[in-house]
């Protein structure tokens, strides 16, 4: 062993002693920091402790401990490269490098990025950097490092321990601060997330018109615009205002409705703006409006076509700039909303009458979509109606349609759309005592609606001369026939048993597969 080797295993001797007395980050990398000093020559040294996250926050800058460093999230340069591969990266030429392309290196002309590792964990990185390309470092400069750093590996496994002792207890004090913060904004009267968050629910439609209405919904939900939905009462406007509040970025702020049909034009424009009143005892009491209430959320003007053109006056110009005033106040107010609008009528023509102001329909309908009723989209309707008649049921309790039923809906002009589908089933439910919903179930409407006028039976079909068997069979086939060729039900209607109508039917040479 020469003298400089035994000098320096005595150094590194001394430095190991020295760490294993402290477990403060500050003053465990300055020492380490004076030590690479005796080994290495450079002009600055940085030391950066890596976090659990594989954040990193400067610990030691020149041999003086850094207090209160932020943390590095995204870490570029030789830095980064060594935090993702564990391996130490020496350039002698950074501003030519790519590796540090983007870093600032100000007179940094060479470094060396050397990871403090121990038992696979790095838990700090050296930067040791020189100003000059005529002092360029040499790889026995990294030998030099890392063989001081493996004669510490005890005081490094302590402070292996040490911090992941502590990155252990941060994250478990910033879980508490998180779950008394979430418990206090939950019993706190102003949080209004709580009170107006909706869930997004599927919206059944296979349909080529709703799915094309679905995919533009998607397709600026994200965008931040004011939308229109127009159509009639009852196709689902609401339920689509929701959709795109869901799937935009205010998803989790709150989602308000205004029905602005609901009551006087006073009525609708305190429950809009909000109220200042003055009470001789408490002084100045306000009333949140919905806009307040609607902050970084999204307002949903249902019926938007029956405001009045003062009304239509004060959306508008909050609608410029996001502010307002309470009713009786003097301060302005801001507040930061996206405005879903629904119509029953076509707000072209309003104002093309007059009523509807111009500007304010520009405002509303950045992007403007029709929503179809329900006569519109007869491939919904089936899927809609069991969805309805069976909604909240348990699976042994629901029920289903016969085919009667089935054409009598498909028939139907539904003046009430979706609503009144949802109605109508759950009264057939309701009034159905087995597990098939009837003809006689339905409303009055409906049947009324759909009765056919009989068939008037010709003279050549008032008699022909048939056997007693052809006379069973026409009878049985045509029962079977009319109920849609439902054998349980047909057997029943007939008085005989299953069985008895397959072996019947395979008799006639009506090959029919038997019902699970």
């Amino acid at each position: 062993m020469t003298k400089t080797m035994a000098k320096e295993l005595t150094k590194n001797e001394e430095l190991s002693s020295k760490l294993l007395t402290t477990l403060e980050e500050g003053k465990f990398f300055k020492e380490i920091a004076g030590h690479v000093k005796s080994l290495v020559d450079f002009d600055s040294i940085l030391i950066n402790i890596v976090n659990d996250d594989k954040t990193t926050r400067e610990i030691c800058r020149n041999g003086k401990m850094v207090r209160n460093a932020k943390c590095i999230e995204k870490n570029n340069g030789a830095l980064g490269s060594v935090l993702k591969t564990g391996r130490p990266y020496f350039s002698n030429t950074v501003k030519r490098d790519p590796t540090y392309s983007g870093v600032e290196l100000g007179d940094i002309e060479a470094e060396l990025t050397i990871p403090v590792s121990i038992e696979g964990v790095t838990i700090a990185i050296m930067q040791v950097q020189r100003n000059s390309e005529e002092n360029s470092f040499k790889r026995e400069d990294i030998n030099h490092i890392l063989e001081m750093i493996n004669s510490i590996s005890l005081p490094l496994k302590n402070m292996k321990m040490y911090l992941s002792a502590k990155f252990l207890n941060e994250a478990l004090e910033k879980k508490i601060k998180d779950r008394e913060s979430e418990m206090h904004n939950k019993n706190s009267s102003l949080n209004l997330v709580k009170s107006f968050s909706v869930e997004e629910k599927d919206i059944i439609g296979n349909s080529s018109i709703m799915k094309e209405l679905l995919e533009n919904i998607d397709r600026v939900a994200d965008s931040d615009v004011n939308i229109l939905l127009q159509g009639a009462s009852g196709t689902g406007k609401e339920m689509l205002a929701k959709r795109i509040h869901c799937r935009s970025e205010r998803s989790a702020a709150p989602f308000v409705i205004m029905d602005c049909s609901m009551g006087t034009d006073e009525h609708i424009e305190f429950e809009l703006f909000g109220r200042e009143d003055v009470d001789v005892i408490n002084g100045i009491k306000i009333r949140s409006g919905l806009l307040e209430k609607a902050d970084n959320g999204t307002l949903f003007m249902n019926n938007v076509n029956k405001l009045s053109v003062r009304l239509q006056s004060r959306i508008m110009n909050f609608i410029k700039d996001k502010s307002y005033l309470r009713g009786n106040g003097h301060k302005i107010q801001k507040a930061n909303v996206r405005i879903v609008s629904a119509s029953t009528e076509c707000l072209k023509t309003k104002v093309t009458e007059g009523t509807f102001r111009e500007d304010l329909y520009y405002g509303i309908s950045f992007m403007g979509l029709r929503v179809p009723s329900l006569n519109e989209r007869l491939e919904d309707i089936e899927a809609l109606a069991t969805f309805f008649l069976n909604k909240g049921k348990a699976i042994s309790t629901q029920k289903s349609m016969s085919p009667g039923v089935v054409k009598l809906l498909m028939d139907y002009h539904w003046p009430g759309n979706v609503r009144e589908l949802q109605s109508i089933m759950e009264r057939a439910y309701i009034l159905s005592p087995s597990s098939i919903v009837e003809r006689d179930h339905l409303a009055d409407s409906i049947k009324v609606e759909k009765e056919e006028p009989a068939k008037k039976i010709e003279e050549s079909e008032e008699y022909r001369e048939m056997t007693l068997n052809d006379l069973e069979k026409e009878h049985i086939t045509r029962t079977l026939e009319h109920l849609g060729g439902n054998k349980t039900k047909t057997a029943k209607v007939l008085g005989i048993t299953v069985k008895t109508l397959y072996n019947k039917l395979h008799s006639y040479g009506v090959v029919i597969g038997k019902e699970a």
